[in-house]
């Protein structure tokens, strides 16, 4: 690294390793490795691109959604305190795969997360379409970084971390770069796709590490949004380390190893299950919800804010109001759907891209997929 490099990344170390813990180990591969390589890894957070790159003497440039250079405290992060390759969302486009290639041809490794999503729920997401394609055609060694307690340290949904959350952090040399040239792109992604598989509940089932904050389970209704007491739906709330129902009251509560207790099943992936055998129904009442809508340039990662707007989806219809504007867009017209960030739903309709930041984004991302036939 540069001497401004080294700078840096000693400051984001020490603001890193102040609010949590992480424990690196390492399995043939070298930390200190100058020669360009990819680094690939299980996405279990929002944060996976900068702790990955603490222990490494010459971090990999990861290779991060677009959507995060909107923020401009994250730009500032990705830009100045790192050096990062943007992408647009949920693809590699031909702009990223060339900065990709002149990134290595320079000397530097980078770093991808295959899964394109960070963990909703605390478990493994699929693999972006190409990936196999991709590590073939870049003839580098590949490593693998697997992380588990990434998720209950910082919930994709959580406004805060868990103050000194565990992250065990396991570096490993997955493909030599003359191992890639035997093996078809399908038996490369079938490799990749049993070395992403995580769950994090059933990890610490074992492991036992105590994830404890005041503020646990807080913001938890963004992606979970059906009581398996009542089974209402856009009824919940966290509230300190507990989930609260409108309609039941207090419903479940994280214990110290952030497993739940009060529902038939103590873990997210087993409770986003439950939800969607709901959808069925949910989609056949009209949704509702309030939120702030923002217009993108992708180009600059800039965003317009379009004013606080009322939500609905009903009848195969998207509809976004307020007393200045009104966007009446058939589902059908929809693409490029993904949930950004934590309560960020980003679309694009023709060459626009928008994205609506409310409370429920989880569930009109379900809805929509279901009403699209994609769920």
């Amino acid at each position: 690294m540069t001497f401004k490099e080294r700078i840096l990344h000693h400051l984001l170390a020490g603001f890193y390793r102040s609010r949590y813990r992480f424990h690196y180990r390492y399995t043939d591969f070298d930390p200190k490795r100058q020669d360009p390589y990819i680094l690939v890894g299980n996405h279990s957070c929002l944060l996976d691109g900068q702790f990955t790159s603490l222990p490494l003497d010459k971090y990999p440039y990861p290779v991060i959604n677009s959507f995060a250079f909107t923020s401009g405290f994250m730009k500032f992060v990705l830009m100045t305190l790192i050096t990062s390759i943007p992408k647009r969302k949920g693809q590699m486009d031909v702009t990223t795969i060339r900065a990709i290639m002149e990134t290595l041809k320079s000397g530097r490794g980078i770093m991808i997360f295959p899964e394109g999503n960070s963990s909703y729920f605390g478990k493994e997401s699929p693999i972006m379409p190409g990936t196999g394609k991709f590590l073939k055609k870049m003839k580098k060694d590949v490593a693998f970084v697997k992380t588990n307690g990434g998720y209950l340290s910082r919930p994709r949904w959580s406004d805060k971390g868990i103050p000194k959350g565990y992250f065990d952090v396991h570096y490993y040399t997955l493909f030599r770069a003359e191992q890639l040239e035997a093996l078809t792109p399908e038996e490369i992604e079938a490799r990749l796709a049993e070395e992403l598989r995580f769950n994090d509940f059933d990890w610490n089932r074992e492991a036992k590490h105590r994830y404890v904050g005041p503020h646990r389970a807080v913001g938890l209704e963004r992606f979970i949004y059906a009581c398996p007491k009542c089974g209402g739906w856009q009824t919940l709330t966290g509230r300190g380390s507990s989930v609260h129902c409108s309609n039941c009251g207090e419903i479940a509560r994280f214990n110290e190893y952030s497993l739940l207790e009060g529902l038939p099943f103590d873990n997210l992936v087993d409770w986003d299950k439950y939800q969607k055998t709901l959808l069925p129904d949910i989609v056949r009442t009209q949704i509702r919800s309030t939120g702030d809508m923002f217009d993108v340039d992708n180009a600059t990662y800039r965003k317009k804010p379009l004013g606080r707007m009322s939500i609905s989806l009903w009848n195969g219809i998207l509809r976004i109001w307020n007393k200045r504007r009104r966007y009446d867009i058939p589902i059908a017209e929809l693409s490029g759907l993904v949930l950004t960030r934590k309560d960020e739903l980003s679309f694009d309709v023709g060459e626009k891209t928008y994205f609506f930041k409310f409370r429920d984004p989880m569930l009109f991302l379900d809805a929509i997929n279901l009403l699209k036939g994609a769920a």
